[in-house]
């Protein structure tokens, strides 16, 4: 289960949080990316730690979608925002689905709370367990240093009328993990303001451990600098 406050008891923020983010764009930079890379012809498409599911709503019409997240909360909204697509309650590391897609996704740096590297062996193995041969595996890795930045204070706002939001990150780097205080400051319309601290620690894998792990799991691979986002990057693999 997920332990972050805004991933259960405050997810019915997250959309808001997140609004600054282009899930249009991002849905087709990603299908770009499926059209140059993917081999096994298919379209069947597991997004895991698929959160709210809204890069999936900008993909069910061109592909068969499935959608995972550890959190019932995140998955309670992502129905609501999704219909047409089969969603499942599991962990990354460990979900059996008894299938396989021809492209998997791992967005917005998820990659980073299985926290080590044996957990990564094992979530990338996993992955590949669920992919066919010649087919696709995109990770937005939590690695970027730019992205990371210790001791650097980052806010964003949300400014709708339903809700303020502030959020504050403040992130130390401790040897391979990054410690992420999120600050929420939320103002419902009509009510008194509320503040949140809310932890998240995520493991900072290298670019050569990634592609490592990668190449042992079965997947021909390789690092783009430039991903879905600015300052975020992206392994591309390909099942072999």
């Amino acid at each position: 289960m997920s332990k972050q406050m805004l991933h259960n008891q405050l997810a019915k923020y997250y959309d808001r949080v997140y609004s600054f983010r282009d899930y249009l764009d991002e849905a087709v930079r990603l299908q770009n990316l499926i059209i140059k890379y993917l081999e096994s012809g298919g379209n069947g498409l597991l997004d895991v730690a698929c959160g709210t599911g809204l890069h999936l709503k900008h993909l069910k019409d061109d592909f068969v979608c499935t959608g995972v997240d550890v959190s019932k909360s995140m998955l309670k909204i992502a129905r609501k925002n999704v219909k047409g697509v089969t969603f499942k309650e599991a962990d990354m590391k460990t979900f059996r689905l008894g299938k396989q897609f021809d492209v998997i996704t791992c967005m917005l740096s998820s990659i980073g709370y299985v926290k080590t590297t044996v957990s990564l062996e094992k979530t990338v193995q996993n992955f590949a367990k669920h992919l066919k041969k010649g087919g696709l595996l995109l990770i937005e890795p939590s690695y970027a240093k730019a992205f990371y930045v210790s001791g650097e204070p980052r806010i964003t706002t949300y400014n709708g009328k339903d809700a303020r939001i502030a959020r504050v990150n403040f992130t130390k780097v401790r040897q391979a993990t990054a410690v992420l205080n999120m600050h929420l400051l939320i103002a419902d319309r009509g009510k008194d303001a509320k503040y949140f601290v809310d932890k998240h620690e995520l493991g900072l894998f290298g670019v050569n451990t990634t592609l490592k792990i990668m190449k042992a799991a079965g997947f021909k691979s390789k690092f783009l600098k430039n991903g879905l986002m600015t300052g975020r990057e992206l392994f591309v693999g390909v099942k072999k």
